[in-house]
């Protein structure tokens, strides 16, 4: 049976006919695959390419840096794929990144660990979302008294335990679809024009759990 690792990776060598393109990690072995796993490929790339053309959908999220003789760029799709790409020879080429993009990839990360079991890191990535959510909440108690030094209780203090409940057990993948969504919620409330998508989160969450494309 394929799985949208396989299909990907052809897609990627169909929309790149000049570069050479390498898997590694659970792609090469069909027995490890499951809805987490992630595609893992070396790019090698005598031209300049888009990334999003390349992997054929939407950029949901992404990270990307260089360890020293290529550029790594670690991508969430709007459709709930997940690729790292290690490129070496020309970049490749990346759209302006969402105003959440940092907190949107540790979500999907920490829902792909939580799938797997992997509670600790999970959870580790998840309350990092929730302390960017918290600092929004700060800013709307800054703004409702007019300064940053608060000697006593404002009425958002009363918010505080919706950040425990969006870690309340049982510890899964929808935990960091929650505090996502808790972010998404603070921020737009101090933040005109901010929208939180999650969109991308939610397809993650979906191919994880059936294995495969989200129906």
């Amino acid at each position: 049976m394929s799985s949208w690792q396989a299909d990907s990776l052809a897609a990627m060598r169909d929309a790149l006919p000049g570069a050479d393109i390498e898997p590694y990690g659970s792609v090469t072995d069909p027995a490890l695959l499951d809805g987490w796993s992630d595609l893992d490929v070396v790019i090698t790339s005598r031209a300049a390419f888009d990334v999003q053309e390349a992997l054929q959908g939407r950029l949901w999220a992404f990270q990307s840096t260089s360890d020293g003789d290529a550029q790594v760029v670690r991508a969430v799709l709007a459709d709930g794929r997940r690729v790292d790409a290690k490129i070496h020879g020309a970049p490749g080429l990346l759209p302006a990144p969402p105003t959440d993009n940092a907190v949107r990839f540790d979500a999907a990360l920490a829902a792909a660990r939580f799938g797997r079991g992997c509670h600790l890191i999970g959870l580790h990535l998840t309350l990092g979302v929730i302390r960017e959510a918290l600092v929004h909440r700060m800013v709307a108690a800054d703004r409702a008294v007019g300064t940053t030094h608060h000697r006593s209780e404002t009425r958002y203090d009363a918010d505080t335990p919706l950040a425990l409940e969006a870690l309340a057990e049982p510890l899964g993948p929808q935990t960091a679809l929650d505090a996502y969504e808790l972010y998404g919620a603070w921020r737009s409330a101090t933040e005109a024009g901010y929208t939180a998508d999650p969109v991308g989160l939610q397809a993650v969450i979906d191919r994880g759990r059936c294995g495969s494309h989200p129906a």
